[in-house]
């Protein structure tokens, strides 16, 4: 296979794998968009600030704001005072929000398990270790690795491989 064809493969994959889980989360969330993935940040880092959010999301501030608005008036999330900041607000889950984010992670654990069930054992255990090696040298800071993460379960990635890099970044 040649360096291109290679490249260009990864490429599709990622897209494949990418639009499957980005179809299939959104079937779970409130509303299309970046609503799965706030919920599922805020499990992740409960109290998270709108403006982590935001750049975690990439959106506007006041983007950001009418999504935390849409949640909150679905039940999924609550605003509470930082204790950080007196003029931030800290953002968490409902037990609504819960139960949304693990449906959420349920589908995604759907999707990228039927992708990698062609895979034998041993083939599986060694593209888990190509892809933590390539996902850590894609983490840029912790602004980005949010980015990286926003649909990920922190739970079952206690050795996170974007975690270790930011620790080597900082």
């Amino acid at each position: 296979m040649t360096e291109q064809r290679t490249e260009n493969i990864v490429g599709a994959l990622a897209l494949a794998l990418s639009d499957a889980l980005l179809h299939g989360v959104s079937l779970q969330a409130p509303e299309p968009g970046q609503a799965a993935a706030a919920i599922t940040l805020l499990r992740h880092e409960p109290g998270m600030p709108i403006e982590t959010l935001r750049r975690a999301l990439g959106l506007s501030h006041p983007g950001t704001v009418r999504l935390v608005d849409r949640l909150a008036a679905g039940g999924l999330v609550e605003r509470r005072p930082s204790a950080r900041d007196g003029r931030a607000v800290a953002l968490y889950l409902t037990e609504s929000g819960e139960r949304s984010c693990t449906a959420i992670l349920a589908t995604r654990l759907e999707h990228v398990t039927r992708a990698l069930a062609v895979l034998n054992p041993e083939e599986r255990r060694a593209f888990g270790v190509l892809t933590e090696k390539l996902l850590a040298s894609l983490v840029r800071n912790e602004e980005h690795a949010y980015s990286v993460c926003r649909l990920c379960d922190p739970v079952v990635c206690a050795d996170c491989p974007v975690t270790g890099t930011l620790r080597g970044i900082v």
